[in-house]
């Protein structure tokens, strides 16, 4: 009787305090999800993940789908994305974790249409220009702004906040790279680095690669 009532009483506090984006939740320590395997990149699938238009425009459309797709397969099993948390609500916030392997080198891009995200290094290093962000470093994107950053040699673990949306039929992945060269660097950086990228299993274990990085 007694759990009965507990159950409903939790029930009515529950009703009682619900936001615009959901009411209270809990969510497990979930394990990093492992990058896929690697295998020949789809020209087609790849082009259409990215809005490419400026570039298209530049070059045009049948170089860049060729190039976006060389990089795309380049950059296989160098990053991780795993979903901690996640509403569907209008304004309702995620939490993500995601990985990039040692001296990952991220092209320059934007989400107009996720919203504003807020990040925070768990673990290894992220490389903003001269700025080296450590754990407990993060920074703030406002929606649609371009950004760009290069793991460090141990990798990097981050969380990745977003709260409400961004534009309405807006892409959700932009390609800001300004040139063909630049995405060639990319893949040409990659290749070189894609041996020794190997995914942690739980979030913050590249910490212990930072350790051995730092004391070796």
């Amino acid at each position: 009787m007694a759990e009965a009532i507990d159950r409903e009483e939790r029930a009515r506090g529950n009703r009682k305090y619900v936001s615009e984006r959901g009411g209270f939740e809990i969510f497990d320590n979930t394990r990093i999800t492992p990058p896929g395997p690697k295998r020949p990149v789809d020209v087609d699938q790849s082009a259409a993940y990215f809005e490419h238009s400026a570039l298209a425009e530049k070059y045009g459309e049948e170089p860049v789908r060729q190039k976006i797709a060389e990089m795309a397969e380049s950059i296989q099993g160098g990053a991780s994305t795993t979903v901690l948390f996640s509403q569907n609500a209008p304004n309702g916030m995620s939490l993500v974790h995601v990985w990039f392997g040692p001296n990952f080198p991220l092209f320059n891009h934007s989400h107009p249409l996720y919203g504003d995200c807020l990040y925070y290094v768990v673990a290894g290093e992220a490389i903003l220009g001269k700025k080296r962000l450590g754990p407990g470093a993060g920074f703030f994107v406002p929606n649609g702004q371009p950004y760009k950053y290069t793991a460090g040699p141990a990798g990097v673990e981050l969380l990745e906040f977003r709260a409400g949306g961004g534009e309405p039929g807006t892409p959700g992945m932009k390609l800001d790279e300004h040139s063909l060269d630049s995405i060639q660097r990319i893949i040409d950086r990659a290749r070189e680095l894609s041996d020794t990228w190997e995914a942690p299993e739980h979030i913050g274990d590249t910490a212990f690669r930072q350790a051995e990085l730092d004391f070796s």
